[in-house]
């Protein structure tokens, strides 16, 4: 299903990816190395993802790389995050969803992704990884579609399974977020989090109202649920568990919030709790809040590896989470140590590459 923005000129025009104009007070996540792209092709920017952590970090790529939103077309499934997407101008396709390991589903999608991309006819198609990108991607190969891919932030040292399809596609522009050098034609941008610092405040204190976010991922989560209300079992919580199970004063507590249900309960949190996604983290910084953060540990099948476990660890060496290390519990002392830091809008040079 495809719902279009309203029409607007017919223009020739290539469309490139440019900077954004600085906005107050949102920070802007410039990278070091803007792709030049099209080359003078026309047609829209093919922005394709998951739900998720995935969608957070390539919905902010596209507005720090200075993507019209009128030029952009979205391809993601249907959430309560990206359903309103074209708010803001531009086309989406919503397709179905495709979870981690779920090959069979994602070759099945080629067919679709082929009818899409004949009749879209993109310049360039844009993504930030995940296995729901990968009939895409493959497409683009078979139109000869320049690619433009930035590896998750999550991946620190490699790229993901979706990341090496991507570097086999002739020509594509390959990206990481990493500090790490990595080997082949990938260059470093600056990553979703460079546009953050943190301000502590000397006076510690016990939060009155947490935003506890679980994120998209299939795995149950019940032992981060434990935690929050074994350390805070009288605050107020807005709860987003997605496929997690579980029961909070024996009802089953909401699993899906809209995207400004959530907006608003982050917004109006003392403190953010979170797994250790990317998006979830992006969301509570672009709040205003360090997030304390528990990562999800694959030994317990709560993920499919540890690029949680060492993503945060990252960023708690910058100070942009509390870390509950696995083996630790999240406590009360957790939760005050993140209501007594602040978020704030970082200054950084950009420099280009090339």
């Amino acid at each position: 299903m495809s719902i279009t923005a309203p029409s607007r000129p017919e223009t020739t025009a290539p469309v490139v990816l440019r900077r954004a104009k600085r906005r107050a007070p949102a920070p802007q996540v410039l990278p070091d190395a803007l792709p030049l792209v099209r080359d003078g092709g026309t047609g829209p920017v093919m922005l394709v993802s998951s739900g998720g952590g995935h969608f957070a970090e390539l919905r902010a790529l596209a507005d720090a790389w200075g993507i019209d939103p009128v030029d952009r077309h979205w391809v993601v499934p249907r959430t309560g995050q990206t359903k309103d997407v074209t708010a803001d101008g531009g086309t989406v396709t919503f397709v179905p969803r495709i979870a981690s390991r779920e090959m069979t589903k994602a070759a099945a999608g080629l067919a679709r992704a082929l009818m899409l991309h004949r009749r879209v006819r993109p310049a360039v198609v844009l993504s930030a990884g995940a296995l729901q990108a990968v009939p895409h991607l493959v497409a683009a190969a078979a139109f000869r579609t320049p690619v433009v891919y930035v590896e998750s932030v999550a991946r620190l040292d490699r790229p993901s399974l979706t990341g090496r399809l991507a570097a086999s596609i002739p020509g594509s522009r390959l990206f990481h977020q990493s500090s790490a050098t990595w080997a082949g034609t990938w260059l470093r941008a600056h990553d979703i989090y460079s546009g953050f610092a943190v301000e502590t405040h000397t006076v510690a204190r016990a939060p009155r109202s947490l935003a506890v976010l679980l994120g998209t991922e299939q795995f149950g989560f019940t032992r981060l649920v434990d935690d929050v209300l074994a350390a805070a079992p009288t605050t107020p919580v807005t709860w987003q568990v997605g496929n997690t199970d579980c029961r909070v004063a024996g009802e089953q507590p909401q699993r899906w919030l809209s995207a400004q249900e959530m907006l608003a309960g982050v917004r109006d949190a003392d403190v953010v709790v979170t797994h250790g996604g990317a998006g979830s983290v992006l969301t509570a910084l672009e709040a205003g809040h360090v997030p304390v953060v528990v990562p999800r540990c694959p030994e317990r099948g709560e993920h499919v590896d540890d690029h949680q476990i060492r993503m945060c660890r990252e960023l708690a060496e910058r100070g942009l989470v509390v870390l509950v290390e696995p083996g630790e519990t999240l406590t009360s002392a957790h939760l005050a140590e993140a209501a007594r830091k602040r978020a704030v809008p970082a200054r950084f040079q950009v420099a280009r590459v090339g």
